[in-house]
């Protein structure tokens, strides 16, 4: 299956001049001031936690299932419902305002149904990841509006302040996709505003991130989801029995739900210590995110595409909206305080 996902990254690396792999657009706004003035405190308490889209166990088995080249679903073992995680806030809550935790934020924005919130992570200099389905509306075919991200969020607070969107793209995939999950093109980006002088890197600092590296792995997975705290908390799990894959993704054990959609998925989250070596490769690296949940309220995982060429085509096409949108390609930066 890797091969196969290998193969589908080379076609997109390498199609023919002219093709389109990643579609962008300057966010909808009148101005930087329009957005922060948009988000009120009082809007921000009232957006909802935007739904964390579900797939069912019987769409995971036929998919598997022609992957494997079968028409027997029934000999075909699915162990999401005995992925094994854990699951926390974090201890201490205050961890929330040190590196890595706060590159981790909401993010609200703006659609025709109302004002909705989902997460999302720095990951260079003015540049964050979260999910396409949290960046574009793939049934309407437009993009939502009015973005705001808030790094370190807590219970209405906003310790590193809000900073406003630029620019969004997603793969043309997504664009295509009709909102049909699994997807492995369920990215979204966006180019952030600089405030006071100060781009988002710097403040928040960012995470590095690796293609191709979500299986097999061990990962951290961070986001904001409703069923824990009401959302108004980060919430982490770490998991590392994965089941793979399902049109170039894979689920692991979680039991983040609505509102955590775009959160991301690190491998070797933390810092290293003293005399640790980096044979289990290198610290902070984003290599999934929250993509998608179960229809079941007893299975519990959290789906994530595989970062691959459709979503360097759009990190680079946000990196080169702007001189300094991004440092370091893939590699994690501490903030600049």
């Amino acid at each position: 299956m890797l091969k196969k996902l290998l193969l589908g990254a080379l076609v997109i690396a390498i199609a023919a001049p002219g093709m389109v792999v990643a579609q962008g657009r300057e966010v909808a706004s009148s101005s930087v001031r329009s957005d922060r003035d948009y988000w009120t405190p009082n809007r921000m308490r009232r957006a909802r936690e935007l739904p964390l889209p579900r797939v069912s166990r019987a769409r995971m088995t036929q998919l598997l299932a022609e992957d494997l080249g079968t028409t027997e679903e029934s000999t075909i073992s699915l162990p999401t419902g005995t992925l094994q995680f854990t699951s926390s806030r974090l201890v201490p809550r205050k961890a929330r305002t040190s590196f890595p935790y706060t590159t981790v934020g909401r993010l609200f924005f703006k659609s025709r149904e109302g004002n909705f919130v989902c997460s999302a992570t720095v990951i260079s200099n003015r540049v964050i990841l979260t999910a396409g389905h949290c960046v574009y509306d793939a049934i309407r075919n437009r993009f939502f509006e009015n973005f705001a991200f808030v790094p370190g969020y807590y219970r209405g607070q906003f310790p590193s302040g809000v900073w406003t969107g630029k620019f969004a793209v997603v793969p043309e995939g997504w664009k295509q996709s009709r909102e049909l999950l699994p997807s492995s093109a369920d990215f979204g980006v966006l180019v952030l505003n600089d405030k006071e002088g100060r781009s988002i890197g710097q403040a928040t600092g960012w995470l590095g991130f690796r293609t191709e590296a979500l299986v097999p792995n061990h990962v951290h997975i961070l986001g904001f989801p409703s069923n824990h705290d009401g959302g108004e908390e980060l919430h982490q799990v770490t998991s590392g029995d994965a089941a793979c894959c399902f049109d170039g993704t894979a689920v692991y054990g979680s039991d983040m739900l609505a509102g955590s959609s775009g959160g991301p998925f690190i491998q070797n989250f933390g810092q290293r210590a003293i005399g640790q070596s980096g044979a289990n490769g290198p610290t902070n690296r984003v290599v999934g995110l929250i993509s998608y949940g179960p229809t079941s309220g007893i299975e519990k995982f959290s789906g994530s595409p595989i970062l691959d060429a459709s979503f360097l085509a759009i990190f680079d096409k946000a990196c080169g909206k702007a001189p300094g949108n991004c440092q370091n390609r893939g590699i994690p930066q501490r903030p600049k305080r």
